[in-house]
């Protein structure tokens, strides 16, 4: 069913509708009201009018059969009218009511499990509950009881969607104050059954709707809100996103305010690469974003350069330009050349341009400057710091510069004495401030130049081998079994079961030898000193053999399936590549270069599954430690192909097991010298004991 009814209903009826124009049910009926809304409905049983309208004793009363319900009554009283409203045939109910789900107590957890049942079986579209409403400013409905909303206000093309009312209201008056305007603002509350993705599929088919602006906690289902956001691409519409709960507290917090744990940082952040969204990494940065889009024509990635009146100013933009992910490039020589032919000697030309304070004697040159540093193709926007009477003595030549061109200006004047709506209409973009100028060019020019990842999943047509259903792991031989079936390229092994057996394998290999315990019940062998390096003789793997035999007898509860033998390998990079299924999106491959990069560094990648090997090979190559992988300070360089190959079929390994699999992981995949390939040297596979079918007896 459409959100039509939800967020463009043609009739309203309002059940707690109130007199007094400041309580929850008396703001609502006030702003439609004064919108001109005239098929709206107050439904109160103590009085005969309410705010000069015809009131009704029940919702039965009511002439017509309503596009929506506004709901302004207690958590308990909803859910019996609710079940009214169905029966009459109301398609649409806004829930204000809170003391659900976000109390984290059990009455409030059934309240909305049984909120949710209802709304499962009945098909109406139930907004919250704890939410405060919409404003549709395109056809001026106003479902909202906050009162930052006001009817009269222009109409715009940027939607604003969030998961807090205090939050919806912020962005509302910041982006505001910027001069944005607005076609919806939606506060989506519990989402108990509307979730945020179908508000956000909705705005994607709005045509009134160019663009949407996100505060999100977490996520309930990231299918379908990755659909959405590829729908907003397609539509070349932009979707900006503030994601709370980055850091450990951020995420104890969201959990205490919403009903919902905050999801994984690093899954939010490899589904949003992969959907190709704006990133605002500051709450200021969504109405910064907001502000630009109109101005996005003319900006088509975020390599800047930089003209200022003060050196200093430069170098704090280029600073802060380079912290939020854009460019400063070095302006060409024959523009440098140009350039300080009017630039004194002290005053830089590369990039930052330094116009100098002997600006103030004369601007003539500044319409020159800007078609000037404008002019490389690796340049993509203009940022000119002028500010107070620079700018004014200027912006008769910046507005010439900015017709003239089609790339786009941003002007900064810190003074804040710029005429926005002049510099607006003339096509110029305005901050009055060095670091959001900078992280919303930086974000909005990232965006525009970087498509999605557009991978496919491919069917495999290799099975996994057949898995008892009380299993919950892999034994490490298991693992790599399986998955060498699909491709991963493993190190050879031979199991053993004997100190005897032990040695003769041992000659048969070659030295040097690892030996590892096999159990499915031991995870992380080292920890436990089940692993021995560098065995060199045959007396030196019968004593390995008896130790690490002895230190997992003495272990409870673990099964022992035996030792294997394979060889020591030498040279190579270890890299790790493991996947692991996220609860809102899914699969999700993390690669990291081994040892101390991952564990202490943090030097991970993470993406979305699928990844192919050229995906593969992207992520190896954007992590910090790549270096070493490509021959730093002279050594070999690894095969990164290979690696990526093998990561590739990791992949689809992980693909074809379904939801049998919790997690697989490759630690180490040893990299070697470019040409000679790549191995997984170790194999974790964690899996979803089933559970049992209970027997039927006639």
């Amino acid at each position: 069913m459409s959100l039509a009814p939800l967020l463009k209903p043609r009739s309203i009826a309002i059940v707690g509708a109130s007199d007094n124009i400041k309580r929850i049910g008396g703001v609502p009926l006030e702003l439609l009201r004064r919108a001109g809304f005239e098929r709206v409905y107050p439904v109160n049983p103590k009085n005969e009018t309410v705010q000069g309208l015809k009131a009704y004793a029940d919702i039965e009363s009511v002439p017509e059969v309503v596009d929506l319900v506004i709901v302004a009554l207690s958590a308990e009283a909803t859910l019996p009218l609710l079940e009214r409203c169905h029966k009459l045939g109301i398609k649409a109910a806004l829930v204000y009511a809170a003391g659900y789900a976000e109390t984290n107590e059990p009455e409030g957890q059934q309240r909305q499990d049984d909120l949710i049942a209802f709304a499962a079986a009945s098909g109406m579209k139930v907004a919250g509950p704890n939410c405060m409403g919409n404003a549709n400013f395109t056809d001026a409905i106003f479902t909202t009881f906050g009162q930052s909303f006001q009817p009269g206000e222009q109409a715009g093309h940027t939607a604003l969607l969030t998961q807090s009312g205090n939050m919806c209201a912020t962005v509302f008056r910041s982006a505001k104050r910027a001069g944005v305007t607005f076609s919806h603002v939606i506060n989506t509350g519990n989402e108990a059954a509307v979730e945020f993705s179908d508000y956000l599929d909705f705005l994607a088919d709005d045509a009134a709707t160019s663009s949407a602006v996100c505060y999100i906690e977490e996520l309930r289902n990231g299918e379908a809100f990755l659909k959405a956001a590829a729908k907003f691409r397609k539509a070349g519409k932009l979707l900006a996103v503030f994601k709370v709960g980055a850091s450990e507290k951020g995420a104890e917090a969201t959990r205490s305010h919403t009903a919902a744990l905050a999801g994984d940082t690093a899954a939010y952040d490899a589904a949003f690469a992969r959907a190709g969204i704006a990133r605002a990494r500051e709450l200021s940065g969504l109405a910064d974003l907001a502000y630009l889009h109109p101005f996005g024509a003319k900006i088509c990635g975020s390599a800047c350069a930089i003209l200022s009146v003060s050196g200093a100013a430069g170098a704090i933009l280029s600073d802060a330009l380079a912290l939020s992910g854009g460019d400063v490039p070095t302006l060409p020589e024959n523009v440098q050349t140009a350039l300080r032919a009017q630039i004194p000697a002290f005053g830089m030309v590369a990039n930052p341009v330094d116009l100098t304070g002997n600006l103030v004697n004369g601007s003539d040159f500044v319409f020159e400057a800007i078609t000037l540093a404008l002019s490389p193709d690796d340049i993509d926007v203009l940022l000119l710091y002028l500010p107070g009477n620079f700018l004014e003595q200027a912006l008769e030549q910046v507005e010439r510069a900015a017709v003239a061109s089609s790339k786009a200006i941003v002007v900064i004047d810190t003074f804040a004495l710029a005429d926005r709506e002049r510099l607006n209409a003339a096509g110029i973009a305005y901050f009055d401030d060095f670091d959001r100028a900078a992280r919303a060019v930086a974000a909005y020019g990232n965006w525009k130049k970087i498509a999605p990842a557009q991978m496919s999943s491919v069917a495999s047509s290799v099975s996994w081998p057949e898995i008892d259903a009380d299993r919950e792991a892999l034994s490490e031989t298991e693992g790599k079994d399986a998955l060498a079936l699909f491709g991963v390229p493993v190190v050879t092994d031979r199991l053993v079961n004997s100190e005897a057996e032990a040695r003769k394998v041992a000659d048969e290999i070659g030295y040097p030898l690892v030996l590892k315990l096999v159990s499915p019940d031991v995870a992380h062998k080292t920890e436990y000193g089940l692993i021995r390096l560098s065995l060199k003789s045959a007396d030196a793997v019968a004593s390995a053999y008896n130790e690490v035999m002895a230190t997992a007898q003495a272990l409870p509860n673990v099964h022992i399936e035996g030792v294997t033998l394979e060889p020591m390998l030498a040279g190579g990079i270890e890299i790790l590549a493991g996947v692991t299924r996220d609860p809102v999106f899914g699969w999700m491959l993390t690669v990291g270069l081994g040892g101390v990069w991952t564990e202490l560094m943090k030097d991970v990648c993470h993406s979305l599954l699928p990844v192919d090997a050229a995906g593969a090979e992207a992520m190896l190559r954007s992590l910090k430690g790549f270096r070493l992988l490509d021959g730093y300070r002279g050594a070999p360089k690894a095969d990164v192909l290979a690696a990526a190959t093998a990561i590739a079929a990791l992949c689809e390994a992980v693909q074809a097991g379904g939801e049998r699999l919790r997690e697989v992981e490759v630690n180490p995949l040893l990299v070697l010298e470019q040409g000679k390939g790549a191995v997984a040297v170790d194999a974790l596979v964690l899996l979803k004991a089933r559970a049992p079918v209970e027997e039927v007896h006639v």
